[in-house]
């Protein structure tokens, strides 16, 4: 267990080129924590940049969660689900993320 928090501190540290952006859109409300470990856009018609953000972020995670879940033998979603209870735990007021029921929330 204590490897896999290593690794998780290395995946957030790694994604730490994106904090900048993904904090921008954060702060403005385009973009949430979905509760199975990755980004979405929060508004129904997101820009470009709101889009190639998302897909940039996501694509970081979904490598990182594989990365993971080879060395721990646990399933890739099962590494998301982990990481997004530590992304809720950071999330800052006024932030969205999805309950486990897949509803939105202002934190």
């Amino acid at each position: 267990m204590k490897k896999y928090l290593i690794f998780l501190f290395a995946f957030l540290i790694s994604a730490q080129a994106f904090a900048l952006e993904l904090q921008d859109a954060k702060d403005q409300g385009l973009v949430g924590e979905t509760n199975s470990g990755f980004v979405t856009p929060i508004t129904s018609s997101p820009s470009s940049e709101v889009r190639k953000l998302v897909a940039t972020v996501n694509q970081q995670r979904k490598a990182s969660y594989k990365r993971i879940s080879v060395s721990h033998g646990l399933s890739p979603s099962e590494v998301g689900r982990l990481a997004y209870k530590k992304a809720v735990d950071k999330t800052r007021p006024g932030h969205y993320y999805q309950n486990s029921a897949g509803k939105w929330v202002k934190k």
